[in-house]
């Protein structure tokens, strides 16, 4: 009978950007989900808090994108999937085996992708969680923006494979279970989606479905070149005719003219963030060099761009995530709220 190479790590992208990630990281934590509920699923933390995971991801990535100078398209996923997996004919390892399996893998994680960083810093930006059911698995999110950085080994067969190494040496280490001795009852099966993987197809399908509307938005948008063209052509027909090309005429135009004040508000709001990041910089070395003047000056400043951010058109929730981050951050350097007491979070519709 056939004998297994490894066992199964799954890896995939986190995808739609905020939304998807927020979407998984509920099915992740979700006992009550229809996939979930069908198995039994009994979901336990293992590393991390998922909150504070999805806050820090969101804050990283938009802090990139907003400080990205070279342009080009944002960052599209946020977050890194990985699923570790054992048969549902092996022992089931403790819940306390899976949290020293779960450090041991983001270990493994970190020497391979950001050796040179402090194991510990690293590890406090992953997030992982068990589904014990039938054929337990282990659910681990990586940040793909990770201190200012893209992490592209994160999806690379290198890393798959460290990860099935150090999936495999755990497992081994925590529960004397050797994949090597493990023969699958079912050959076959691994040529088909085992149903753990089709759960999480389905809900991955879910976050998706938003894609079909935001293709049919831009299609709208790239169709306002061809409308000018069929304008010009109207122009021989019918009054009739006549009338609607000038009407396609105009949309047109004011597509164009929508575009190109878009690109202004992003540079205005741009400067202006980073105005209010110079401030709190110059605010936090005034403190620690008790230089009163230059604290009360960058002070003033601080308050006055954060306030004008919040007023500025394209100011958003995402927006509010890294200027209200960047507060508390300074703050905590600092020991000093003084910013926060002037700043207030506003409701956003």
């Amino acid at each position: 009978m056939a004998k297994i190479k490894n066992w199964t790590v799954i890896s995939q992208r986190v995808k739609e950007r905020q939304d998807g990630l927020v979407t998984y990281s509920k099915y992740l934590l979700d006992e009550k989900h229809k996939n979930h509920s069908k198995n039994e699923t009994r979901i336990v933390p293992l590393h991390g808090k998922m909150n504070e995971f999805v806050k820090s991801s969101i804050c990283e990535t938009l802090d990139f994108d907003m400080s990205n100078k070279k342009g080009g398209r944002k960052v599209e996923s946020y977050a890194q999937s990985f699923v570790l997996s054992l048969p549902d004919t092996v022992q089931k390892p403790t819940d306390e085996q899976w949290k020293r399996i779960s450090g041991d893998i983001i270990r493994a994680a970190h020497k391979h992708l950001k050796p040179d960083e402090p194991v510990n810093d690293f590890g406090r930006k992953c997030f992982s969680n068990l589904h014990d059911q039938d054929n337990p698995h282990m659910n681990l999110l990586i940040p793909r923006i990770y201190k200012g950085e893209r992490l592209d080994k994160l999806d690379k067969k290198g890393m798959i494979l460290a990860m099935k190494q150090a999936f495999n040496a755990s497992v081994m280490k925590h529960c004397s279970i050797n994949y090597e001795n493990f023969k699958p009852e079912k050959p076959g099966r691994g040529k088909r989606l085992l149903e753990w993987q089709l759960e999480q197809q389905a809900a991955r399908e879910e976050q998706e479905k938003s894609i079909q509307l935001r293709q049919e938005a831009t299609l709208v948008a790239q169709s306002a070149a061809a409308q000018l063209l069929v304008a010009h052509k109207a122009k021989a027909l019918s009054e009739t005719s006549r009338i609607e090309a000038e009407k396609a005429t105009a949309q047109a135009h004011q597509a164009k003219a929508e575009a190109v004040q878009a690109i202004t508000l992003l540079g205005e709001m741009k400067s202006l963030f980073n105005q209010f990041k110079t401030s709190l910089q110059d605010w936090i070395r005034g403190i620690k060099t008790d230089d009163v003047l230059l604290e009360e000056l960058s002070h003033s400043e601080a308050v006055t761009t954060a306030e004008n951010i919040q007023k500025h058109p394209i100011y958003d929730q995402e927006i509010e995530y890294v200027m209200f981050e960047s507060i508390e951050q300074a703050e905590a350097e600092t020991k000093k709220p003084d910013i926060s007491d002037q700043v207030r979070r506003i409701k956003i519709k």
